[in-house]
């Protein structure tokens, strides 16, 4: 069976096609797959665990995402969809740089980074940098849509906002990446411009005419 979308097709076993189908039609019942043999069980199994691994992760973005479109986004309504508790989602959001208490508490924005090696300031002049917080990283970013610029594998100080009101940060398509110090125990998400700088404009797309 070949699923496909935007134009690029994938090939999928009978059964994963027939679950994910059943999947997205609510409301239908869990069919046994109708594989029979060792092998070809084990490698549905495999493939299984990928797209669920996958969709775990793309469901915790899109749930920081629709967090962080108001500071007063209905986080009962979005737990509900979520199937979480108030306790599970707080930790969840709380894992993509985003506050359990929005009453109180804001988020690390970076605004701005260095790359170490050559000393340049990326999208700030030094006066703007001068009195916010740093941090220092390699930066290594997990496979995404989009290719990474040529700062992958370089060493980048980034330059942050502290506690900046989340209805405020304007994060848009870059809620739910986050740069994480474990030794400072620092989460700080990052402005458009930095992810864009970071991965490119993930909008543009050269085989449309218009480029978006």
């Amino acid at each position: 069976m070949r699923i496909g979308f935007d134009g690029e097709q994938v090939e999928v076993p009978d059964d994963l096609g027939r679950a994910l189908l059943a999947a997205l039609r609510e409301g239908r019942m869990v069919e046994p797959p109708r594989a029979s043999r060792f092998d070809d069980l084990t490698a549905l199994v495999a493939q299984t665990s990928h797209v669920i691994q996958h969709l775990a992760v793309f469901k915790e973005l899109a749930l920081s995402r629709a967090d962080a479109t108001s500071g007063y986004s209905n986080r009962r309504a979005l737990g509900i969809a979520a199937g979480m508790s108030p306790t599970q989602l707080g930790r969840v959001l709380e894992g993509h740089g985003l506050p359990r208490d929005r009453r109180a508490d804001g988020v690390n924005l970076v605004v701005a980074f260095r790359t170490t090696d050559d000393g340049v300031l990326h999208l700030a002049a030094e006066p703007d940098v001068a009195a916010l917080g740093s941090f220092t990283l390699p930066f290594t970013p997990a496979e995404r849509a989009t290719e990474p610029t040529g700062f992958a594998g370089r060493e980048l100080t980034f330059y942050y906002r502290p506690q900046v009101p989340l209805a405020a940060a304007g994060l848009g398509r870059s809620a739910g990446y986050t740069l994480r110090h474990a030794e400072r125990g620092l989460i700080a998400c990052v402005t458009e411009d930095v992810f864009d700088a970071l991965f490119g404009d993930p909008r543009l797309d050269p085989t449309r005419p218009n480029g978006r």
